[in-house]
């Protein structure tokens, strides 16, 4: 059965997120981050025109053999990038695996059909689900592959078995067959029309729950060798580790949005057209598109970036990019310290004003400051943006007493995005097949 839905536009008002918090679960460590005031959502919804929020969706059960065959030809995509993010813990992987042979119901996949490959789908929801699958049966990468089940509650007599052994013993023929017929609910969104409106799918899919990052579904939708390259960069960055207090690379992507938005701002602030996403959409897209141009410059920015950190955690060690009287890190205020602290020259002309630099921070978060009015409210919003770069750039220029040069950021309400694909019908209509 196919259904044509459509969501009217009210559907999409009226979110009000603020200080959204969200953990981050490592080996060793727990870090909460602050996110701000004006979220992604907000950002998609003021995009959406009526026309863009019609798509054709299917639902299936797909057994776990077929999710496996999926995967295995790359059908589903869970790239090896992806793959070294792995959020789950064995533990946590096994007692899927150990519903799937019981029986136990789970949660739905969804999936997106690619507009340029048809049978290819990008995954909006289950990514952490599909990969426990297909590392069980040693058909991944990164440490977890092939792991032997493990921390089980109802079938203890499975412990570390795998695959391998699952899939060979006599014994074991009927949990076999359990886990590889049990269906798995899937369901299947094409002809959509705009990435915005798979933004918005993607963050109803997390409501309630955790709150993932929207880089995850950026990586997914905007592909090429900027996308590859910033993934590995921030993976890989000692200093957004040390800023973010990570042990590996973010699950949930953040390290890879908060270099993407220092990048966006080096080289497109001019260009800020008043929402988060949509800047970021557009500088993956200019990026990945004239990569051959862009890398060497992305290179040496990336390079400033992680120097700009590291003085910046000298100076103010674990209180960088936090409120006062807050321990949780803020992407807004990040956003304004590294842009001038990744330059030398600012870096030169303040290294030995450590003390000044810290009362001039808590002056930023006095009760009448512009600043603090800046990280409060509408932080996606063009004025307040440039508020935060032009109130620290000042700062910065009285304590090493020369002038530095602030972005100009367009203050201009921001146009519409037009969607490039004709306008749908809106009309509620079904299709059976």
């Amino acid at each position: 059965m196919y259904n044509q839905i459509y969501f009217p536009s009210s559907y999409h008002q009226n979110f009000t997120q603020s200080d959204v918090k969200v953990d981050v679960m490592t080996k060793e460590t727990k870090q909460v981050f602050e996110f701000d005031d004006e979220s992604d959502e907000q950002d998609v919804s003021e995009q959406l025109s009526p026309g863009d929020v019609a798509a054709v969706v299917s639902g299936t059960d797909w057994t776990t053999e077929t999710v496996v065959g999926q995967l295995e030809r790359r059908n589903i995509q869970l790239n090896p990038r992806f793959q070294r993010r792995d959020a789950w813990r064995v533990d946590r992987k096994s007692r899927f695996i150990e519903s799937l042979i019981v029986g136990l119901p789970i949660p739905q996949i969804v999936l997106a059909e690619s507009k340029t490959d048809r049978g290819k789908f990008i995954v909006l929801d289950g990514k952490q689900r599909l990969l426990a699958i297909l590392q069980y049966w040693g058909l991944g990468e990164g440490p977890n592959n092939s792991y032997a089940l493990t921390g089980l509650t109802l079938r203890g007599d499975l412990k570390k078995k795998t695959f391998t052994e699952l899939s060979t013993n006599v014994a074991d023929e009927a949990d076999f067959n359990s886990l590889c017929n049990q269906a798995i609910r899937t369901v299947v969104i094409r002809n959509w029309k705009d990435t915005n409106f798979l933004h918005t799918v993607f963050l109803r899919l997390n409501t309630g729950s955790v709150n993932l990052s929207p880089q995850e579904l950026r990586q997914a939708l905007l592909p090429g060798e900027f996308s590859d390259y910033i993934d590995e960069a921030a993976g890989q960055s000692p200093s957004l580790r040390r800023l973010l207090n990570l042990s590996a690379p973010d699950p949930r992507m953040r390290d890879i949005e908060i270099l993407a938005r220092f990048l966006a701002f080096r080289f497109f602030a001019d260009q800020y057209p008043g929402r988060m996403k949509l800047f970021l959409d557009d500088t993956f897209d200019k990026f990945n598109g004239n990569w051959n141009h862009y890398k060497p410059l992305v290179v040496a920015a990336q390079k400033d970036f992680e120097s700009g950190v590291d003085e910046l955690i000298k100076v103010f060690q674990e209180a960088v990019a936090r409120k006062p009287t807050s321990p949780q890190f803020n992407r807004a205020i990040f956003d304004a310290l590294i842009f001038f602290h990744s330059q030398q020259t600012v870096r030169n002309a303040v290294k030995t004003k450590g003390a000044n630099l810290r009362k001039a921070y808590q002056q930023l978060f006095d009760t009448d400051s512009g600043f603090l009015k800046a990280v409060e409210s509408d932080t996606a919003g063009s004025p307040n943006t440039a508020a935060r770069l032009n109130i620290w750039g000042k700062a910065l220029s009285k304590i090493a007493d020369r002038s530095f040069s602030v972005p100009k950021i367009p203050l201009a309400a921001p146009k519409r995005p037009k969607s490039r694909v004709k306008k749908a019908s809106t009309k509620v209509a079904a299709k059976k097949r």
